[in-house]
C-alpha cells in the first residue's frame, strides 16, 4: 500500500471532520475523540495492506470472487458524525450493500468498524466473520461445503447456512443451490441450528409441503419438523424457533393451531419436556385467535342488532332542549 497515499486520505478525512461545527454532530465529544483514535489504528493497518488500494476517499479491493469492493471512507465517517448511523457506506461493483448488524454498537466508533472491514478483507472474509449481506464474497459450493463439514465450528456452519440462504432467495426455492441445500438437509446430519435457516428461506414449502392445505396432515408434518430441528440438543430452546412457532401458527386455521397446542403438550407431558416454551407459544397464538373470534362476534352482535331492540335496550335518546345533563352524560360516556 502507497503509504502517502493512505496518509493523505486520513488527513483528508480529518480535516473534514474537524470543519463541522460542534452543533451539526450528533455525537457527544467522548464519541467524537474516539473516531479520531481509531482513524489513528485505520492508517496504520491500511498501510500494511496487501490486498486494499486507496481510491480518492475511500478504499477498493479486487475480491477473489470476480467482484469489486468499494468502502467510502469519507462517507462512513460523515455519517456517523453527522447523523450518528453505523452503517458502513460500503458497494459491491457498485452496487450499494448494507452491512450492519452483529458487532455494530453504538459505543464503538465508526474508524473501528472501517478497521475491522480492512482486516477482513485481508484475511479473506472469513465465512463465520462476514456479514450476510456479503454473500456474494462466497461461493455456493463453498458455503454448502461449510455447512456438511462436521470438522467445522456451529458459527462457521450457521454463517454459511445464513449466506446460503440468500441464493436460495435468489432461485425462490427451485434452483439447483436450492437442491442441494435441501439434500444435504435430508442427510440428517445438520445441526438444527443450520437447518433453521434453511426453514427459514423459501425451502419451506420443501420441508412442509401441506403446509397451505392445513388440516391434520399439515399439523403432524409441521411437529415432525420441530422435533427434527431439536432433536440434537433438548434443553436448549432459542427465541428463533419459538418466532418460527409463533409465526407459522398464526397463519394456521384454527382448528389446526387448536391441533398443534395438543400435539406439543402432549409431547411435553411424555418424552420431551424441553419442547413446553414451544407449547407455550402455539397456545399463546391460540388464545388469542380464540379472543379475537369473541370480540369480532359480540362486534357483529352489536352492529347487526334491529333499530327496535336497540332503543328497547338503551332507552330513547336525550333531548337535548329539555335535559342538558343527560346529554353531558352521554358526552362523558
Amino acid at each position: 500500500m502507497n503509504t502517502i497515499q493512505v496518509q493523505d486520505m486520513v488527513a483528508e478525512v480529518e480535516a473534514v471532520m474537524h470543519g463541522i461545527p460542534e452543533d451539526e454532530r450528533l455525537i457527544n465529544d467522548q464519541r467524537y475523540d474516539a473516531e479520531q483514535i481509531g482513524l489513528n489504528l485505520f492508517e496504520s493497518v491500511l498501510t500494511n495492506s496487501k490486498h486494499w488500494k486507496v481510491n480518492g476517499m475511500g478504499v477498493t479491493m479486487e475480491h477473489p470472487a470476480g467482484v469489486r469492493l468499494d468502502l467510502d471512507v469519507m462517507g462512513s465517517m460523515l455519517m456517523a458524525v453527522q447523523e450518528d448511523e453505523h452503517h458502513l457506506v460500503i458497494s459491491v461493483d457498485g452496487q450499494p450493500i448494507c452491512v450492519a448488524g452483529e458487532g455494530i454498537f453504538h459505543d464503538v466508533p465508526m474508524s473501528d468498524h472501517l478497521t475491522t472491514v480492512v482486516l477482513l478483507g485481508e484475511a479473506g472474509f472469513p465465512v463465520s466473520h462476514t456479514p450476510d449481506t456479503l454473500y456474494m464474497l462466497h461461493s455456493p459450493t463453498h458455503l454448502l461445503k461449510v455447512m456438511g463439514g462436521d470438522h467445522l465450528s456451529l458459527k462457521e456452519r450457521v454463517s454459511a447456512a445464513k449466506m446460503l440462504v440468500a441464493y436460495v432467495h435468489e432461485e425462490e426455492g427451485t434452483g439447483l443451490i436450492s437442491n442441494q441445500a435441501f439434500d444435504l438437509a435430508e442427510t440428517g446430519n445438520l445441526p438444527p441450528q443450520v437447518e433453521m435457516e434453511l426453514a427459514h428461506s423459501d425451502l419451506l414449502p420443501r420441508f412442509l409441503p401441506t403446509l397451505g392445505g392445513g388440516g391434520e396432515t399439515m399439523v403432524n408434518q409441521f411437529i415432525d419438523l420441530l422435533v427434527r430441528l431439536t432433536r440434537h440438543r433438548p434443553g436448549h430452546q432459542s427465541d428463533v424457533l419459538q418466532r418460527f412457532v409463533d409465526v407459522h401458527a398464526q397463519a394456521m386455521r384454527r382448528k389446526d393451531q387448536e391441533r398443534l397446542r395438543d400435539q406439543l403438550l402432549a409431547l411435553c407431558e411424555t418424552s420431551r419436556p424441553d419442547l413446553y416454551p414451544l407449547y407455550e407459544t402455539a397456545d399463546a397464538v391460540h388464545q388469542d385467535a380464540r379472543e379475537f373470534d369473541a370480540y369480532h362476534e359480540l362486534h357483529q352482535e352489536i352492529v347487526y342488532l334491529p333499530p327496535h331492540l336497540r332503543a328497547e335496550h338503551y332507552g330513547a335518546p336525550a333531548d337535548a332542549y329539555e335535559n342538558v345533563h343527560d346529554v353531558e352524560d352521554i358526552m362523558d360516556f
